[in-house]
């Protein structure tokens, strides 16, 4: 998996992230190793249950050090991880078990530094309509927030 082969880092852009448990692990693994990992999600999503859902997943993502950003300038529907800008992924597939398990999705994995280069300084421009999420902010979120968010994580295989 590319996210585990990263060095250095991992830039990913989804408009649904409900990661199965080997793509949480790898983040974890990867992040809590040293590797910057940068995530860029839509501020408001189209669903709210899929909203909550991809909630559920930030604090542990944010306390292994994940930077998780969220896109306001509309709804970013790109779908692209850029590894050590060496390695670009953009295709179809969401971060979520319907792209990876039910979905005929398709991705293009190019090993090309020009065109992962391209797709990096997209992202950092996308940086510029997106709120970094701050943990302790996070963190400090009320209590029926977080357990509405766990609730719809229960169901998040079959979103």
């Amino acid at each position: 998996m590319v996210i585990y082969q990263a060095r250095n880092e991992v830039l990913i852009t989804t408009p649904y992230f409900i990661p199965t448990e080997s793509i949480l692990e790898a983040l974890l693994a990867a992040a809590l190793g040293g590797v910057s990992i940068k995530l860029l999600v839509p501020a408001v999503a189209d669903s709210k249950v899929v909203n909550a859902a991809a909630r559920s997943y930030y604090g542990e993502l944010l306390a292994a050090g994940v930077e998780i950003y969220l896109y306001k300038k509309g709804f970013i529907h790109a779908k692209t991880l850029v590894a050590d800008k060496k390695i670009g992924i953009v295709g179809t597939a969401n971060i979520d078990y319907r792209s990876f398990d039910l979905n005929f999705e398709v991705n293009a994995i190019v090993y090309d530094k020009e065109f992962a280069n391209e797709l990096a300084d997209d992202f950092y421009n996308d940086l510029k309509d997106a709120d970094k999420i701050d943990r302790a902010a996070w963190d400090s979120r009320p209590a029926i927030k977080q357990f509405l968010e766990k609730t719809a994580r229960l169901v998040s295989p079959l979103l």
